[in-house]
């Protein structure tokens, strides 16, 4: 990596967050979790600093992945923000729908090892580009 980024991540499973803390660390990224979306949109709002990109787990209480997701990007603040869904499976409705909505990058939950791999991938996106082709 060329810079460190700072990434939020949402996700309600203690051990995905670790596992996220050591693939970010690893990747000498900065990173905030966040254990539900309204303490994720509360710190995007009245933070110091903006996230590079936002991670969504996709299934969460109250406020689910897909909302969160919704929210931001009806934002004139906040849609720039790439956002990058990610979940166990990606079933063709809902990949469809998360497009259509404004995600930027889907992505499985890897097993094991793979998630260094995966994290390092959505790291090099320049989402500036990749956005307007995706889209």
């Amino acid at each position: 990596m060329k810079t460190s980024k700072l990434l939020y991540y949402l996700d309600d499973d203690t051990d995905d967050i670790e596992f996220f803390k050591d693939a970010a660390a690893n990747l000498d990224q900065e990173l905030m979790t966040f254990m539900n979306g309204n303490d994720l949109l509360y710190t995007l709002k009245y933070g110091d600093r903006r996230p590079d990109i936002i991670f969504l787990d996709v299934h969460m209480p109250i406020l689910n992945g897909e909302e969160i997701l919704s929210i931001l990007k009806k934002s004139d603040a906040y849609k720039d923000i790439p956002v990058v869904m990610i979940s166990g499976a990606f079933p063709k409705k809902l990949v469809r729908d998360y497009l259509k909505i404004g995600a930027d990058y889907l992505m499985k939950k890897p097993i094991g090892n793979g998630l260094k791999d995966a994290l390092s991938h959505v790291l090099e996106i320049d989402f500036t580009t990749f956005f307007h082709a995706f889209h």
